[in-house]
């Protein structure tokens, strides 16, 4: 039984030599997002553990803008989550072959029109389309498309960033040569992303005249 399964497997590698590749593109896509979703799931879990802490604290004078930046930050990860979701489902149930960014491009616009659609008190639209843009505005060049999407995701999906703001900011330039900037590691990023969070709530209120 094993030797007619080798032979099995060889004779689809040699007939069918691309059949594996496309396979490949999508197990390896699946697996990337779900690395992120876990990551994004560990995140969530640390945030929660923080909430609860908190509430345990007999003093703290900034306790309150601390329990608001935590459940800014818990908001933030929670809509990764909820993106990260339908963009796995998106894969595992339409991706067939083809190019990954003209599909995610496409996948992206159809995720925000329903979302607009079904939950009006929802801003996660605007994040899906604004990604959608930035793809489509991706200039013609060898890109990790799934590293593309990781970074704009970690810029913020609660609050989008526009996406030639997102495709200037990932380059330097010196007037001749433009370079890709290097990407930091998403421990890194959600660091900072946390920080961020936390300066936006430490800023004293407008007043309004």
């Amino acid at each position: 039984m094993g030797s007619v399964l080798k032979m099995t497997l060889l004779s689809l590698t040699v007939i069918c030599p691309f059949a594996w590749a496309k396979m490949d593109v999508k197990s390896d896509t699946l697996l990337y997002l779900q690395g992120l979703r876990n990551h994004n799931v560990q995140r969530l879990r640390e945030i929660d553990q923080s909430l609860s802490a908190k509430m345990d604290e007999l003093q703290n004078a900034s306790l309150e803008n601390e329990v608001d930046a935590l459940k800014q930050a818990r908001r933030e990860y929670s809509l990764r989550q909820e993106f990260l979701d339908r963009l796995i489902f998106q894969v595992d149930t339409k991706f067939r072959d083809g190019d990954l960014r003209i599909f995610f491009e496409r996948a992206l616009v159809d995720m925000a029109k329903v979302d607009l659609a079904s939950r009006a008190e929802s801003d996660l639209w605007k994040f899906l389309k604004y990604a959608a843009d930035a793809l489509r505005r991706l200039p013609d060049q060898k890109e990790n498309i799934l590293a593309f999407i990781e970074g704009y995701m970690n810029r913020s999906v609660s609050h989008p960033i526009r996406p030639e703001d997102y495709l200037s900011s990932r380059n330097y330039t010196n007037g001749v040569k433009s370079e890709t900037g290097s990407p930091l590691s998403r421990e890194e990023v959600g660091a900072i992303a946390d920080r961020r969070l936390l300066e936006m709530q430490s800023k004293p209120p407008v007043r309004q005249q």
